[in-house]
């Protein structure tokens, strides 16, 4: 999905939204504080996309005037989103409250950080959370919106693929997680994928995740004996969804790539690169920079919270020797990141 608003005058807003499927018909759901304002269908022409045979009609461009959107001038907290997925495409600027930096927050847990993100909307005029759901292209296209200045976007990205960004204008914070804590939440996950399908990943991580949901469904993964068992005779497609995802992420450029021991060296130099990077074992250091950083309270800022049921299934890991094989880069990296970050609280002291 491609789109963008290029004017915004008040009374007229033109923008774009190039659909996924070819011969959709776009439309934009337009709405403020008082709810669902108005839908209106992209019925611009917009001849590069049909010449480029991005698009079947070519009409994917949206003119929104008073005529087709009350009040338009007046509504100051007005918001536009896809009418299919819900997507933000573009939201006036919130004035006073607003914090103007270009900010990505790359997710490491499996399960994303939703209080931060949801506090984040309150402070930037775009907000853009869980981009991993809407795939490669929509989260590409969510860093080129050059109008903006006021940008929070969030998601389990591969972080190599996005690094040129950080060199035009954004800045990266992270929240890393104890390896064997999200190991541990993985398992927890897949049980519970087995019974309800979930609703912030994407449809590449869905399918992905596909053969360790099925194999784990039955596993009392509160049983250390039946949880090594599982471990130990997990087929290639399910130990996939298991070994090392932080080192994945910052380290590899596909995320189906399994590490070796050079992308701990890889990741530990794009870590290296953050404005903002914290470790689940200090929340409260993560939080008060978080704080200098973008310039508002630190009360403001959601602390994230460790769950008991998790910690118990993480404790159990830490006695199997095959868990650590599991995630032996990913123990590699956390412990040089926790040393330098160390090093690093001890030179500023």
């Amino acid at each position: 999905m491609l789109f963008n608003v290029q004017r915004d005058t008040g009374p007229l807003i033109e923008g774009y939204l190039i659909p996924d499927g070819f011969s959709e018909v776009p439309s934009v759901l337009v709405s403020d504080d008082e709810g669902e304002v108005a839908m209106v269908l992209c019925d611009q022409l917009h001849k590069a996309v049909l010449s480029a045979g991005r698009h079947e009609t070519g009409l994917v461009g949206f003119r929104l005037t008073e005529a087709n959107v009350p009040r338009l001038r007046e509504r100051a907290n007005l918001c536009i989103r896809d009418s299919k997925t819900g997507l933000l495409l573009y939201r006036r600027p919130i004035q006073s409250r607003q914090v103007n930096l270009k900010i990505v927050r790359f997710e490491t847990q499996l399960f994303p950080y939703f209080a931060f993100d949801r506090e984040m909307y309150n402070h930037f005029q775009y907000a853009l959370p869980a981009l991993d759901r809407f795939g490669n292209e929509t989260a590409l296209q969510a860093f080129h919106l050059d109008s903006m200045s006021s940008m929070y976007l969030s998601g389990r990205l591969q972080v190599k693929n996005f690094m040129g960004f950080l060199d035009k204008g954004f800045k990266s914070i992270a929240l890393l997680t104890d390896p064997y804590y999200e190991m541990a939440l993985r398992l927890a996950m897949f049980k519970r994928f087995s019974a309800a399908k979930p609703q912030f990943l994407g449809d590449r991580d869905q399918m992905s995740l596909v053969p360790a949901i099925g194999y784990f469904k039955d596993v009392n993964i509160d049983d250390s004996g039946s949880l090594e068992k599982a471990l130990k005779r997990a087929p290639d497609k399910v130990r996939t969804a298991l070994i090392s995802p932080a080192t994945r992420l910052f380290g590899c450029s596909d995320g189906d790539q399994l590490p070796n021991r050079r992308d701990i060296a890889a990741a530990m130099d794009v870590i290296s690169r953050f404005d903002v990077i914290g470790h689940i074992n200090d929340t409260m250091t993560f939080a008060a920079s978080l704080s200098e950083l973008l310039n508002i309270e630190m009360d403001m800022i959601p602390i994230l919270q460790r769950n008991g049921v998790i910690n118990a299934i993480a404790s159990q890991l830490r006695t199997l020797p095959v868990a650590e094989l599991y995630i032996e880069d990913d123990l590699i990296l956390d412990y040089y990141v926790r040393q330098a970050m160390e090093m690093s609280s001890s030179h500023e002291n």
